[in-house]
């Protein structure tokens, strides 16, 4: 076959251009410290390096769902903890109280420091993560509890109502919640109680729920929120409750917390003896569940620590199978890399040969 110089010198150039591309690959995959930077360069391993990528996404993201469901729960233990201390000085002090050396005068004392504890574990009650309330349940944008002041609080009613019921006995209450006002009956009808102060409140004998009046809002149940969990998401299968609701922290009917303190407040104010000695074990009730609640939060951080700790080991290992599909192997790109300079140099010592050639080299 004739070759002509036209042939002869664009076979010289391409080869020479694909020499320099192969140095320009080896060059940016050092540069780079990547074998495979877009899909041409291995279209089987980059799906699987896609993968990988997403695999180890997930794991990012459920790390940082760890750390923040973690925080809430720490600071909801935290809280709590704080509450079974509050707890316990009102143990100390129905002990103390509850005894026949102490006075009218020395529990109108203590009642007071107890009003403090009570409003102590209000705040505690109401604390937030952020910007979100703890123990509102998934109603984490308003005060769950409102304050019961003992002080303020009037005789137990026999039932909430919008509506008048049927005339009850002599001497019984109930709420109307359509114009706030507390009837009792006389036996043959209902009569007012006179209009709410701001801040009064009132103890419904039928649920044991309490009820605070205030101007702006009528009479409101004292716990604002409601009794649902919410759940954060941690894997792609697995999900972890993040709170524990209020009503079941300090309204729980094992043992509750505000009903036992308010109740323990207006005894000790009342100079009611026999009641002091009845909170006692109603206190005991209340630290139970405020520590079973503490169990079950520290139970839920040791899951999170423990799927986290397998996460981080996934990660590691995710990484590792996608660094060997993905990066460069630096000694191998650079001897590649060598040989493809040599290779380069000597086809231009070869095209330089070629090209000098001329018939007045065979004269």
């Amino acid at each position: 076959m004739r070759v002509s110089n036209r042939m002869l010198y664009s076979q010289i150039v391409s080869s020479l251009n694909s020499s320099t591309e192969k140095m320009l690959a080896l060059n940016n995959q050092l540069s780079s410290g990547k074998r495979i930077t877009r899909p041409g360069d291995d279209p089987v391993s980059m799906a699987s390096v896609l993968i990988y990528r997403s695999e180890i996404s997930s794991f990012d993201q459920s790390a940082k769902s760890i750390e923040r469901t973690t925080n809430f729960l720490k600071r909801s233990e935290s809280v709590l903890s704080s509450v079974d201390e509050q707890l316990t000085r009102a143990v100390e002090l129905a002990t103390q109280q509850g005894t026949a050396t102490a006075s009218a005068a020395t529990r109108l004392g203590a009642a007071e420091e107890l009003r403090q504890i009570i409003e102590t574990v209000t705040g505690l009650a109401n604390a937030k993560y952020g910007n979100k309330y703890i123990f509102g349940g998934t109603n984490t944008q308003t005060d769950p509890f409102l304050s019961v002041n003992a002080s303020k609080l009037a005789a137990d009613v026999s039932q909430v109502s919008a509506t008048a019921p049927a005339v009850g006995a002599s001497g019984a209450r109930y709420l109307n919640t359509t114009d706030n006002i507390i009837y009792q009956s006389d036996g043959t009808s209902w009569v007012s109680q006179g209009a709410a102060t701001e801040g009064a409140a009132v103890k419904n004998g039928a649920d044991g729920k309490y009820y605070v009046y205030s101007a702006a809002g009528g009479w409101q149940t004292q716990y604002q929120g409601n009794s649902d969990s919410f759940g954060i998401k941690i894997s792609k299968t697995d999900t972890v409750e993040a709170n524990i609701p209020g009503d079941a922290a300090f309204l729980n009917s094992a043992g509750n917390v505000f009903e036992t303190l308010i109740e323990l407040e207006r005894a000790l104010r009342s100079n009611n003896q026999s009641a002091i000695q009845a909170a006692l074990p109603d206190l005991e009730d209340a630290s139970v569940v405020i520590n079973n609640n503490l169990a079950v939060i520290g139970a839920r951080i040791n899951r999170l620590e423990y799927v986290d700790t397998v996460n981080d080991s996934a990660t590691v290992d995710t990484k590792a199978t996608k660094s060997a599909l993905e990066d460069v192997d630096y000694a191998e790109a650079l001897t590649d890399l060598t040989n493809q300079e040599t290779i380069y140099q000597a086809a231009l010592k070869s095209a330089s040969l070629i090209t000098q050639m001329s018939l007045a080299d065979y004269i």
